[in-house]
């Protein structure tokens, strides 16, 4: 099995200086993911962010945490889901069998349940 790299999310929270100049650093420094997370702004904002993110992982996996809308829009790798997020089964039938799911787990039951 090849190994991908390291995945980096984005948190505007804790960034000091946006999320573009981290996401510029981290893909610096060889990450291969993007992972954009963003729970505090309007899907306005969050959309123009992610095309502007888009552009900048040219060539690298770009994934939108939570918001298939989003993914959809700027043409996204894939998408994360939560266990409160849209079930897998119809993320997948609205994105295809080519783009990436991303699921979280809490437990061993949900693991199970995602690995299914």
């Amino acid at each position: 099995m090849a190994m991908i790299g390291y995945c980096f999310i984005t948190d505007a929270g804790l960034s000091r200086r946006g999320n573009a100049s981290d996401v510029r650093s981290a893909l610096a420094a060889g990450v291969k993911i993007i992972q954009y997370r963003n729970k505090e702004t309007d899907t306005r904002a969050m959309c123009r962010e992610a095309l502007k993110l888009r552009k900048l992982c040219k060539g690298k996996i770009f994934l939108i945490n939570d918001r298939l809308d989003i993914a959809l829009a700027v043409n996204a790798d894939g998408v994360h889901l939560g266990q409160k997020d849209l079930p897998y089964q119809i993320a997948r039938k609205i994105l295809g069998r080519k783009k990436i799911i991303g699921l979280t787990v809490h437990n061993l039951k949900q693991a199970r349940e995602a690995e299914s």
